[in-house]
């Protein structure tokens, strides 16, 4: 007796989403390259979470194919916290070029690759968030200053944990920019 295989099945979708496939081998890739703002952040956290509660059989791995200029510390700090505690592996490969808070959600990942031709840059953080115009008094000018201090402290400690870059290798970073790629990913 011969057994035919079974016909992909899809769930019936709304009229105001589309179908999601079953995904036979537990893997759902996730193609990103734009900046990290929180609108993109939020996007890409109700993406994941849709798949999780949506796709059937569950995935048991995201595989995210992204390159980004960075953005915002907030955002990406939020999303790299966001990702290390989902019920999924997640691999992380440099398709082009990860850079500034880029390099933070890439580090989310247990597995990270990078093309031959990608590139990783570091910086210390900027924010032109001021109007023009924008006037400070000294205590507002420390708080601004401390806002900047607490942004790379938290970018250093999180490259430093997951990574094989040292603390004094970061701080050069910060002030000159650029990294070697064996440092953060295998090469594909």
């Amino acid at each position: 007796m011969r057994s035919e295989p079974e016909p992909k099945t899809y769930r019936k979708a709304s009229a105001t989403e589309q179908p999601l496939p079953n995904i036979p081998s537990g893997i759902f890739y996730i193609n990103y390259f734009d900046e990290i703002t929180d609108g993109k952040v939020r996007g890409l956290m109700a993406l994941c979470a849709d798949i999780l509660a949506k796709v059937k059989p569950t995935p048991t791995t995201f595989y995210f194919a992204i390159s980004s200029p960075g953005g915002g510390v907030a955002a990406g700090i939020t999303f790299y916290n966001f990702l290390r505690p989902l019920p999924v592996k997640i691999i992380m490969h440099n398709t082009g070029s990860i850079d500034s808070i880029a390099t933070v959600i890439f580090l989310a990942a247990s597995e990270r690759y990078a093309c031959s031709h990608s590139r990783f840059l570091f910086h210390g953080v900027a924010n032109g968030g001021l109007p023009p115009g924008t006037r400070l008094n000294r205590f507002q000018m420390r708080e601004f200053l401390s806002g900047l201090e607490q942004d790379e402290g938290r970018i250093k400690e999180l490259i430093i944990e997951r990574s094989k870059i040292t603390e004094s290798e970061m701080v050069r970073l910060f002030q000159q920019g650029g990294i070697s790629l064996s440092v953060l990913a295998r090469r594909s």
